[in-house]
Parts: C-alpha cells; sequence; structure tokens
C-alpha cells in the first residue's frame, strides 16, 4: 500500500499519474493538478480509489503543458498498457489494421491489434477487404510481405518471381526507392484511391500498345478487381473527402470512415466515455491516421485538433444517418441474436436451439475471497434479475471452485440449454466431472482466453474473430468476468473497511461483530454518540475507540 506522503513532492501542474505494481501498470490518469487529483485518490472516498492505493506499489508522474496534452498523453498510455483499473474501449479486437514496420526496408502486414512499433491504417471493419486491398497494392507498390531478418536471407522467395516484391534481401533496390513506394502507399491508405486506378489504366494502355495483350489483360483484371473491391464497401462518393461520421449515445459510438469518398470501415465501440474522451481515446490511442474533417450532429463545447462539423451537404447528412441507423441496431440488439443461436445448435450439433444459457467465472484475491459469478442469458439476452453470486471461501484452486459453484448451484435449480465457464480445458474437465457427480450430462463450453478457442467436451473449434458465434461467447465471458470481479473486490473492500477495528487494543472479535451489527459501518460507528457507545461496550474502550477513528 502507498503512503499518502508520497504526494508531498508532486506538482501542481497538469500531467498524468501512472500507478504500478511491480512492472505493471494498473491505472493511468490525467489531471488540471497533479497534486489536487492524487491527494483525491489517497483520501479514498471511492471505492476504486482504494484498490489502487492498496494494491500499487509505486506512482510515476508525468508534467505536461495544459489539460489538452494531459488528455492526449493519458489516451494514448492507457491505449498502450492497458492497465485492469482503467474503462477500456470495447470492440477493437475485432478489427484489422495495416501496419508498416519501421525497419530499414519495411514490410507490412495485417494485425489485429497495436502491439508492435510501427506506422498503423486503420481500423477497418473486414478482414477479407483488408487483405485483399494489400494483395492489390502489393502487386502495385512492389513492397515487401516476409518478416524475415534481410541480412539472413540468401535467396529471394517466389514473390519476386511473381514480380510482386522488388527483393530488398538481395539488395534488389536501394532505400530512397524503396522509401518512394512507402511513401505512396501512406497517401493511397489515407485515401488516395485515384493514384492507384491511374496507374493500373497507364499500365494496362501501355501494354496494349506494345501489343502484349497477356499483361495488358493482367492489369485489367487487376483493375476490375480493385474497383469491385471498392464498391463492395457500399459506399462511393463523388468527390474525394476524407471524413469520419460519429454516432454516439448510451456508451456506444459508430464511427463510419470515409477516405478517397469510399466508405471503408464501418466501427462499433462500447465504454463509459464522454465524446471529448472518445475521441482522444480513438484518435490518439486506436487509430494512428486521421480524417480532414470529423461530422457529428450537435456542436461541441471544446476544441479538438480535427475539425468537427454538423453536416454541411446531403452526403455529410445521408452518411450520419446511416451511423444514426446502425447506432440504433446496436443499442436494440446488444445482445446475441437467435440467428446466432441457431447457428451455435449447428456448429455444436445440439438438440436444441441454447435459448437459457447460463455462465460463471471465478474470481478472488490471492486465494482469499474467492467468488463466483452466475450470469443467464435468456433468448440472447441477458438477464440480470437472474444472475447471482456465491461466495466459495478462500480457494487458490480454480477447478475446486468450479466443481463447488456447480455443486451449491445444480442441487436447487434447473440445468441450462448451454453451461459457460470462462477458461480452458481444465476449466471445461472440472465442469463435466461435478456436473456427473450431480448426475447431469449438460452441454459445457469454454472459452480459452489466449487464443480465443472455443472448446467442449470432444472437440475445440477455432472461429475467426469476427464470427458472431465467437463475438457471443466473448460477451459472456465479459459479462462473468465483470460480476466475479465486482463482487470479488466488494468483498476485499468491506474487510478493508472494518480492518481498522482489529487494530484498536480491547475490540476482539466478538466486540467487532457487536458493533458492526448495530451500525453496518465504520462510518456509521465514527458518527456514533459516544453516550450510545458506552452502554455497549464501555466507558473506557468507546472513548478509546472514538480517538482512534
Amino acid at each position: 500500500m502507498l503512503e499518502k506522503k508520497l504526494i508531498e513532492k508532486v506538482s501542481n501542474k497538469p500531467g498524468v499519474y501512472l500507478f504500478k505494481r511491480n512492472k505493471e501498470y494498473i491505472y493511468i490518469g490525467k489531471a488540471k493538478n497533479l497534486k489536487k487529483r492524487l491527494a483525491s485518490h489517497f483520501n479514498l472516498k471511492e471505492e476504486k480509489s482504494k484498490l489502487i492505493i492498496n494494491e500499487a506499489t509505486s506512482l510515476e508522474t508525468i508534467i505536461v503543458t495544459n489539460e489538452k496534452e494531459a488528455l492526449l498523453l493519458e489516451a494514448t498510455l492507457i491505449n498502450k498498457y492497458q492497465p485492469k483499473y482503467n474503462v477500456m474501449l470495447k470492440g477493437n479486437e475485432f478489427y484489422p489494421y495495416i501496419r508498416i514496420s519501421n525497419d530499414k526496408f519495411p514490410y507490412i502486414e495485417v494485425v489485429r491489434s497495436r502491439k508492435k512499433d510501427g506506422i498503423y491504417f486503420g481500423p477497418y471493419t473486414n478482414i477479407r477487404f483488408t487483405k485483399v486491398l494489400v494483395e492489390i497494392l502489393q502487386k502495385i507498390l512492389k513492397f515487401r510481405t516476409c518478416k524475415k531478418e534481410l541480412s539472413k536471407i540468401k535467396k529471394p522467395c517466389i514473390l519476386f518471381h511473381l514480380n510482386t516484391c522488388t527483393a530488398p534481401c538481395i539488395e534488389n533496390i536501394d532505400k530512397k526507392s524503396y522509401q518512394t513506394s512507402i511513401s505512396k502507399l501512406y497517401s493511397i491508405l489515407k485515401g488516395d484511391f485515384d493514384f492507384v486506378r491511374n496507374f493500373i489504366r497507364d499500365k494496362m494502355e501501355h501494354h496494349a500498345k506494345m501489343l502484349d495483350f497477356e499483361n495488358a489483360i493482367k492489369y485489367r483484371d487487376l483493375l476490375y478487381s480493385f474497383e469491385k473491391l471498392l464498391n463492395s464497401q457500399g459506399v462511393i462518393l463523388s468527390d474525394k473527402r476524407n471524413v469520419d461520421y460519429i454516432a454516439f449515445d448510451h456508451n456506444i459510438f459508430v464511427i463510419l470512415k470515409v477516405r478517397g469518398g469510399v466508405l471503408i470501415s464501418k466501427l462499433i465501440y462500447e465504454g463509459d466515455f464522454d465524446i471529448e474522451e472518445f475521441l482522444y481515446h480513438f484518435y490518439y490511442g486506436i487509430s494512428s491516421e486521421r480524417p480532414d474533417r470529423i461530422v457529428i450532429d450537435n456542436k461541441l463545447s471544446f476544441d479538438f485538433d480535427i475539425t468537427i462539423s454538423t453536416p454541411i451537404d446531403s452526403d455529410d447528412e445521408g452518411l450520419l444517418k446511416i451511423a444514426y441507423e446502425n447506432l440504433l441496431d446496436k443499442i436494440y440488439n446488444n445482445a446475441f441474436d437467435i440467428e446466432t443461436l441457431k447457428e451455435l445448435k449447428e456448429l455444436l450439433k445440439l438438440k436444441k436451439i441454447p435459448k437459457l444459457i447460463e455462465g460463471t467465472d471465478i474470481s478472488h484475491r490471492s486465494g482469499k475471497y474467492t467468488v463466483a459469478s452466475l450470469i443467464v442469458f435468456e433468448n440472447g439476452k441477458p438477464r440480470k434479475d437472474l444472475y447471482r453470486k456465491y461466495k466459495l471461501g478462500n480457494i487458490l484452486d480454480d477447478f475446486k471452485s468450479i466443481k463447488l459453484l456447480i455443486k451449491k448451484r445444480y442441487t436447487k435449480h434447473k440445468l441450462p440449454d448451454l453451461f459457460f465457464v470462462d477458461g480452458g480445458r481444465g476449466q471445461v474437465n472440472a465442469a463435466l466431472e461435478a456436473f456427473k457427480e450431480l448426475g447431469f450430462s449438460p452441454v459445457v463450453v469454454g472459452l480459452a482466453k489466449e487464443n480465443e478457442i472455443i472448446i467442449t467436451k470432444e472437440k475445440e473449434f477455432v472461429l475467426p474473430f469476427e464470427h458472431p458465434i465467437l463475438r457471443m461467447f466473448v460477451k459472456i465471458r465479459d459479462e462473468t468476468h465483470r460480476v466475479a470481479n465486482a463482487f470479488s473486490n466488494n468483498l476485499y473492500l468491506k474487510n478493508y473497511r472494518t480492518k481498522i477495528l482489529d487494530e484498536i487494543p480491547g475490540i476482539g472479535p466478538k466486540r467487532k461483530k457487536l458493533l458492526l451489527k448495530n451500525y453496518g459501518s465504520i462510518e456509521n460507528i465514527k458518527n456514533a454518540p459516544l453516550e450510545e457507545l458506552e452502554k455497549l461496550i464501555g466507558k473506557k474502550l468507546a472513548k478509546r475507540l472514538k480517538e482512534e477513528l
């Protein structure tokens, strides 16, 4: 636990503060006045602050010029380190990016996270669109996509022989010429699609004039593939605008990204942010390339680095309307739909559609305050009125905890159509064993977090990240995790708040129980009249208690 005296030397200037547990960042925040904001954390008035201060082993601060810079730096650091106590934007794990590495001769790859250094473009909505776009651009710009260290390559790969890579691995191209191609890739990914069209047409016409009809046909087919790819996105405007359209409500944000007049992404995020915080987290944390303009439906009271406007023409109005239609669809269908459940029935070869799904996760603090969540989804919608939380004592073994939860729950309640457990093969087997001991054999499914593998009794399924079934299980897993963690933390805090009584001489377990039974909390004991306390525990001890509290 950190000492409050740490903030004595902290500056009163704006900045960012970082709580760490050993080498791990557990919370990152911003402040207009660092000392004042940190003092509020150390006053321990908020439950989250109590958890952070108690768990942290060190504190760092970074001073910046103004509050705007603090917002920017906070967003960047949160998305880089993913601290456990920070609210994160949900949804980003599914979206692909195009990454350009920082090498002397950069390579290009399609990725789903931004953990490595480099320049990122995106996020995009469709993985196929992203991969095909890279394939087409490689045929034009001939950049490398292999990740090998160039000094270790002795001969070029097949892409060189197919004339889709300039083979810097054998020094077939100088750095300046290669960088020219990469710079052109930057401008294309920012929306200069006309360059691609003109380049392909010029090549096609050149080969046709030379009567090289074989290569002319190849470029004709490439142009067709490129136009077909852009048309598949559904919206192509007459002008070449680079604009983002944002609709938001109920902590849900929908972004339509238009580049070069083409709709390249429809993105949906969830998170407990206002619009200003979201903009910083999205443009400085998640996305590295920015539009010329952002369009929303009302004026904002703060300044931002990118021009923000309301719709200025019919195209703006139409695209913002599409964004809001997607927003409403997300709000009203935030749970998974019946079609996904039908698809799940076919995937797992179930006898009936799993309309009732129950799931659990185990949470503890180093083997103490062990609890289990029990969440319920009915017809794809969360039934929070049916959620339950179970105290399991002090158990470090998750497998034992799962077995105990199942025995507590299903000796009294009917079985669901499908039982979900957060974890891999070990957790699934533990659940199956517990059900077997009760004489039941329900469908049990686990989700191994590292590679998001769906695990059943006999099989394992690896689905694409955007697959609705995988997204459904991720949603269930997140909900079991949220409920279990919150319950375990609350138990810890309750014990933490009353622990002070254990340190007061003369107050043992019986008097502690008596005080809490009569007053309910430390705060109520603190505010109780001295005369009342004297009647309950005696004058001498009541006086000491008041002095200590």
